[in-house]
């Protein structure tokens, strides 16, 4: 028995499923290259081209190819192949491109040519999916593209609020982005990704904001603070925690900026929070900051220096700040000649 397609070719009918099942096992391959891959859509064509020729009646002489825009994907050279089918790409209303299949030798021709008319729905429906793919492209690079925008306007308004707090303690003034500089080190040496030292930095940078709230004369107090004094600069780290806490940063920066004098032992401040309770990057930035305070001048005394001040974290490794974070900073120090005020 035979079976005869429009185009006038006829196939036993053994012949006939063995061609369907070929057709079902490309477009299966099509479904798990779109699904599996996590790269680039130039990567997804080049693998689909290359599973196309396989699904046709003489896949031995067949040619893929794949234009989108400027660009072509192809497993041969079509523009020599006697015989040719093409679909179009759309995507709504607009070409993108075309998906084509061509024979490099010549066979027994019926109708518009050597093809099968389910090669015919086949190459149709290759290009139906690849519309959709293209159109995901195009909305995620959309979306990527507002992604970066609105993370743009957050590094700006981090950037204006740091300036806020250095305006209000003169004495501090580069405090905070030097500490931004020192746990961006640290992060980097205990291999944090780009993404998660951005937030470190961004959270540094911002760190000592909620002392707009502290009266200047405090600030500034050429003299030791007493304890009613003391506790209302403690009290900058909640009130920084709710300047920041509303916004949707991509990054914690307000849970970083309120638990960066919390301490491992659960002796820190706002909420005595310890251990595994506080967040890595906090972590960071805790160590960071008792650094970089301790080199630097202060309205009451004169900047103790970097040996005091990894004497001060090496002291309390474990008991005080994280071991780990710690090791990193004095690796920074130690081996990578960082020094205080970078």
């Amino acid at each position: 028995m035979a079976t005869c397609t429009p185009s006038g070719l006829s196939l036993p009918l053994e012949q006939a499923l063995t061609e369907r099942m070929k057709e079902l096992h490309c477009l299966q391959q099509i479904e798990s290259i779109i699904s599996t891959s996590q790269g680039p859509i130039d990567a997804m064509l080049e693998q689909i081209v290359a599973t196309i020729p396989e699904a046709w009646l003489h896949s031995g002489s067949a040619v893929a190819r794949i234009r989108r825009g400027d660009r072509c994907y192809q497993t041969g050279d079509l523009e020599r192949c006697p015989s040719v089918q093409s679909a179009e790409i759309w995507v709504r209303d607009t070409l993108h491109g075309s998906v084509s299949v061509g024979y490099s030798d010549r066979f027994e021709a019926a109708g518009e040519g050597p093809f099968l008319a389910e090669e015919r729905l086949l190459l149709d429906t290759i290009a139906t999916r690849l519309g959709s793919l293209i159109a995901r492209e195009l909305a995620e690079a959309g979306w990527v593209d507002t992604l970066r925008q609105q993370e743009l306007l957050y590094r700006q308004l981090l950037s204006v609020l740091g300036g806020m707090a250095e305006m209000r303690d003169p004495y501090t003034a580069g405090h905070q982005k030097r500490v931004a500089n020192l746990a961006v080190a640290i992060g980097a040496d205990l291999g944090l990704s780009p993404k998660e030292l951005e937030g470190v930095r961004l959270a540094a940078s911002v760190h000592d904001i909620g002392k707009i709230t502290v009266p200047a004369e405090i600030l500034c107090k050429p003299t030791k603070l007493s304890r009613h004094e003391y506790d209302l600069i403690k009290e900058h780290v909640e009130a920084g925690h709710e300047i920041l806490k509303d916004v949707a940063f991509p990054w914690p920066i307000a849970r970083i900026v309120l638990e960066h004098h919390e301490r491992m032992d659960g002796s820190g401040y706002p909420n005595g929070l310890a251990g595994d309770q506080l967040l890595l990057e906090s972590r960071i930035v805790a160590v960071a900051d008792v650094v970089e305070s301790m080199c630097a001048h202060r309205p009451y005394r004169a900047g103790l220096g970097s040996d005091a001040a990894l004497r001060e974290i090496e002291t309390n490794r474990g008991r005080l700040y994280d071991s780990a974070v710690v090791d990193a900073c004095l690796r920074v120090f130690r081996d990578k000649g960082y020094r205080c005020g970078s």
